[in-house]
């Protein structure tokens, strides 16, 4: 009797071993990562003004859900003039997380400051030397910030971002400060600048 009885309570053990196995089974997971899609990475605002709001989505294609876009952009300092790289993260339900940068402008000049366009080098020479894309206000790409002409020295040419800071001051990507002078007449537009290391060079259009 006492040993039909302990295997009674042995059975019922074994059983609810069993269920509690069944309760908590576990679970293997895919890594996959949210896809970020900017719809603008470029953004431009006026000292003093207020953080942009960044334009992307982030969509996990493998396990089909949307994702919450957050800002990381506690290094942009609103009241000082240049180019600030701030981030962008997304997460999926099983906390796989990307991260992205985008850019932000800080300027004082006016909208309608445009230096967009193709420039050349200044000195007698009539061979394109950069071309500007504007980004934003004040924000600019370039293909050549350091006016190396294209055709004589493509290997040394720079491509960046700068930021026309204000109608006298120009702060690359890269960390060199310049001066800037833009001049528009008739006919004739003349950029020039003088880096921290001394060196100018002047574009005409």
């Amino acid at each position: 009797m006492k040993r039909i009885f302990l295997l009674s309570i042995l059975s019922l053990l074994v059983i609810s071993a069993c269920k509690k196995v069944e309760n908590n089974p576990s679970t293997v997971v895919t890594a996959s990562f949210p896809k970020i899609t900017f719809t603008s990475k470029y953004y431009s605002i006026n000292v003093g003004g207020v953080r942009p709001t960044v334009l992307a989505t982030a969509y996990d294609t493998f396990y089909k859900q949307s994702c919450k876009i957050v800002t990381i952009d506690s290094n942009v300092n609103t009241f000082v003039p240049g180019i600030y790289k701030a981030t962008i993260y997304a997460s999926n339900t099983y906390g796989f997380t990307t991260y992205a940068s985008y850019y932000v402008a800080v300027t004082s000049v006016a909208s309608t400051m445009d230096l967009s366009g193709k420039w050349i080098q200044a000195a007698g020479n009539d061979s394109t030397a950069t071309i500007v894309t504007k980004l934003a206000n004040g924000f600019y790409s370039s293909n050549n910030v350091d006016g190396v002409n294209i055709f004589l020295a493509p290997s040394l040419q720079v491509s960046d971002y700068f930021v026309v800071t204000s109608n006298t001051n120009i702060l690359f990507n890269k960390g060199t400060t310049a001066t800037l002078t833009y001049v528009a007449l008739p006919g004739v537009s003349t950029m020039s600048y003088t880096s921290s290391t001394g060196s100018a060079l002047i574009f005409s259009r």
